[in-house]
C-alpha cells in the first residue's frame, strides 16, 4: 500500500464535519463540560476536605513540620540538618514553663524558636517582630498577654516566673511582637532570642548535655522533607545514614528520638493503604470515570449514527478505517479544547460553593477552599480520558461500516429480525416495542440512571457517616477529665484505652 500524506486533507474534512453540525457541537460540548464540572466539583470538595482537615490536626498538634528530631546535641543539629533530604528546617530550644498562676491551667513553653520554626508554629506575630539576638526581647500571644494582665503594645515589658529543669527563676521581657491566640493548639508560646535562652540556662546552672528531663536546652531539628508520603520511612532512613537509630534507646549512644507528625492525611493513607483501601479507591474512580464515560458517549454513539452515511461515502473514495477513527478523534480534541476549560471554571465555583455547606456537617474540619492545581490537572486529565474512551467505540462503528451498508443502516436493523406478538396497542406495549429496537441503547440509559443513585447514595454516606463519638472513643475514655495544666504537662496525655485500668481491677480498688 502506498502511504500518502494527507492528515491536512483529514484534518480539513473533520473540520468540515463539524462546521456543518454546530447544534450537535453545542450539546457534545455541553456534555464534555458537565463531565468535567462533575471531576472538578468532586475534587474540589475532596481537597477542600482534606486541607481542611489537616489544617485542623496541625493547629491541634501545634504545627505543620513533616516531622522533628528530638533532643540533640550541637554537633548532631548541625550535622542532621545538612541531609540533602531535607528541604527545610527549623531549630527549637525548650527552656521553661511555668506552673503556678496565672499559668495553671495553661500549657506555656519558654524557649527559642527561628524563624521557620516560628511560622510553622502559628507563631507569626501580626504585630512587632520576633526577638533580636543580644535583647532581652519576647514575642507571645494574647492569651499570656491576658493571664500576664499585661496589655498588647510594643515596648511593654511583663515578668514571667517559670521553671527551668526544676530551678525555678522570674524573668523579665520586653514585648516585641504577639499574635493571635487559637484555642486549637494546646501550647502557648513566649518566645525569647537564643542568646537569652543561653543566659537563663548559665544562669540556673542547667547543662543542656545533663538536664535532668534530658530536654531543657537541647536542639530540635524539625524539617520539612520532599513529600508528606511516608515521612516515618525517610526519618529512619536519614537517621541510619549518619548512624543513628530511634528504635532503642538502651541500644546505645547513637539514639535519637523522632516525632512524625500525625496531621497529614497523606502519610495516615500512605501507612493504613491495604488492599481493601486500594479496591475501595479504584472502585470509586472507575464510577466517576464510567458516569462522565456514559454521558459523552451518548453524544458520539448519536453523532456517528446520524453520519453514518457521511463515512460510508469517505469509504467509498478510498478513506481507511484508521482515517475515519482520526476524524472523529479530531472532532473529539477541538470539542474538549472548548468544554473542559469551561467545565473546570463551573466546576471550581460549584465545588467552592458546595465545600462550605458538606464541611458544616463534619465536626472538626476548618471551612477551606481549596485552589490547589492538583484539582484542574486532574480533572483536566480525567475528563479527556473520558473524552477519548467515549468515542472509541463509536469510532470503531464509523471505521468498519461499508459503503453499502451505510446506505441500509438503520437504528437497531442490524442482524437478523425476529417476529414479535405485537401486543396489542396501548402505549405499555409500544413503549416496550420501543425499548427492544436497540437493546444497547436502552442499556445505557439505565445504567445511566443507575448511577445517579450510586453516587447520590455515596455522597450521603460521606457527608453523614462520621460519628465524632466513635472517633474520640479511640482516643478517649471519659466524657472529661478535670485538671490543672500540671497533669497534662506531666502526664503524657489525656487517658486512652492503653493507659485506662482494667474494669476488673478499679472493681476491686472501689469494692
Amino acid at each position: 500500500m502506498i502511504r500518502v500524506s494527507n492528515r491536512k486533507t483529514i484534518r480539513r474534512l473533520g473540520r468540515k464535519a463539524m462546521g456543518a453540525a454546530r447544534t450537535r457541537n453545542l450539546i457534545a460540548i455541553t456534555a464534555i463540560a458537565l463531565t468535567t464540572v462533575l471531576f472538578t466539583a468532586l475534587f474540589t470538595i475532596a481537597l477542600s476536605i482534606n486541607d481542611g482537615l489537616q489544617e485542623s490536626n496541625f493547629r491541634q498538634c501545634g504545627g505543620w513540620s513533616h516531622g522533628g528530631f528530638k533532643y540533640l546535641t550541637e554537633d548532631q543539629f548541625h550535622e542532621l540538618k545538612e541531609d540533602d533530604r531535607i528541604k527545610e528546617w527549623g531549630l527549637r530550644r525548650f527552656v521553661g514553663m511555668p506552673n503556678e498562676a496565672p499559668f495553671d491551667k495553661s500549657h506555656v513553653e519558654v524557649g527559642y524558636s527561628d524563624v521557620n520554626q516560628a511560622h510553622w508554629m502559628y507563631c507569626d506575630p501580626v504585630e512587632g517582630r520576633l526577638p533580636r539576638e543580644g535583647t532581652n526581647e519576647a514575642a507571645t500571644d494574647t492569651k499570656v498577654l491576658s493571664l500576664l494582665g499585661v496589655e498588647p503594645e510594643l515596648g511593654a515589658e511583663f515578668t514571667v516566673t517559670f521553671l527551668v529543669d526544676g530551678h525555678e527563676t522570674t524573668q523579665t521581657f520586653t514585648l516585641c511582637g504577639w499574635w493571635e491566640y487559637d484555642e486549637a493548639i494546646i501550647a502557648n508560646h513566649i518566645l525569647i532570642s537564643e542568646s537569652r535562652a543561653e543566659a537563663i540556662l548559665a544562669e540556673t546552672g542547667v547543662d543542656s548535655a545533663h538536664s535532668g528531663d534530658g530536654m531543657t536546652g537541647t536542639w530540635n531539628l524539625d524539617v520539612m522533607l520532599g513529600s508528606s508520603l511516608h515521612i516515618e520511612e525517610d526519618m529512619e532512613r536519614i537517621l541510619a545514614d549518619h548512624g543513628y537509630q530511634s528504635e532503642s534507646r538502651s541500644a546505645g549512644d547513637n539514639y535519637i528520638a523522632t516525632g512524625v507528625n500525625w496531621g497529614y492525611t497523606g502519610a495516615q493513607l500512605a501507612d493504613s493503604l491495604d488492599p481493601a483501601t486500594v479496591l475501595a479507591l479504584g472502585a470509586m474512580v472507575i464510577l466517576i470515570i464510567f458516569t462522565g464515560y456514559l454521558i459523552i458517549y451518548n453524544v458520539f454513539q448519536i453523532s456517528v449514527t446520524n453520519d453514518i452515511r457521511f463515512y460510508g461515502l469517505l469509504k467509498t473514495i478510498g478513506a481507511t478505517g484508521r482515517q475515519i477513527r482520526a476524524i472523529l478523534r479530531q472532532q473529539a480534541l477541538l470539542l474538549s479544547a472548548v468544554g473542559i476549560p469551561i467545565g473546570l471554571f463551573l466546576g471550581w465555583l460549584i465545588g467552592g460553593r458546595l465545600t462550605p455547606v458538606i464541611v458544616a456537617r463534619l465536626d472538626g474540619i476548618a471551612s477551606v477552599v481549596s485552589a490547589n492545581p492538583v484539582i484542574f490537572l486532574l480533572s483536566a486529565v480525567f475528563a479527556l480520558v473520558t473524552v477519548l474512551l467515549s468515542c472509541a467505540r463509536p469510532g470503531r462503528m464509523a471505521a468498519k461500516v461499508s459503503p453499502i451498508e451505510a446506505v441500509r443502516y438503520t437504528e437497531g436493523g442490524t442482524g437478523k429480525q425476529k417476529t414479535k406478538k405485537s401486543g396489542g396497542g396501548s402505549l405499555f406495549a409500544m413503549a416496550r416495542a420501543n425499548l427492544g429496537r436497540s437493546k444497547g441503547k436502552t442499556a445505557v440509559t439505565i445504567l445511566s440512571m443507575s448511577l445517579a443513585v450510586v453516587l447520590l447514595t455515596v455522597t450521603v454516606t460521606f457527608t453523614r457517616g462520621f460519628d465524632m463519638d466513635k472517633y474520640l472513643s479511640y482516643f478517649v475514655c471519659t466524657d472529661f477529665v478535670v485538671a490543672d495544666a500540671g497533669y497534662f504537662q506531666t502526664s503524657g496525655g489525656i487517658f486512652n484505652r492503653d493507659t485506662a485500668l482494667p474494669e476488673e481491677v478499679i472493681d476491686t480498688v472501689t469494692a
